[in-house]
């Protein structure tokens, strides 16, 4: 269950993102306008962006949107 949670946080489009474009999280945060805080939080899963993020990462990343509901629904369950 652990690997599957990692591999899960691993597959975050925010994270893939940032990786292919060799951006750090505080890479990201000065991007989107945002607190690095922030950023790690939605890596890890734990808050969901909205209103203007939602705009702006749908702007960043291509697809975002749905790449998000995909990951998100994706969550290993006990």
């Amino acid at each position: 269950m652990k690997e599957q949670l990692r591999q899960w946080k691993m597959d975050n489009p925010i994270r893939q993102y940032r990786k292919q474009e060799g951006y750090s999280q505080p890479d990201v945060a000065a991007l989107l306008g945002v607190a690095v805080y922030s950023v790690q939080r939605w890596e890890d899963g734990s808050v969901n962006p909205s209103g203007e993020n939602l705009i702006k990462l749908n702007k960043l990343i291509s697809g975002f949107e749905s790449k998000w509901n995909d990951w998100k629904n994706n969550k290993p369950k006990l």
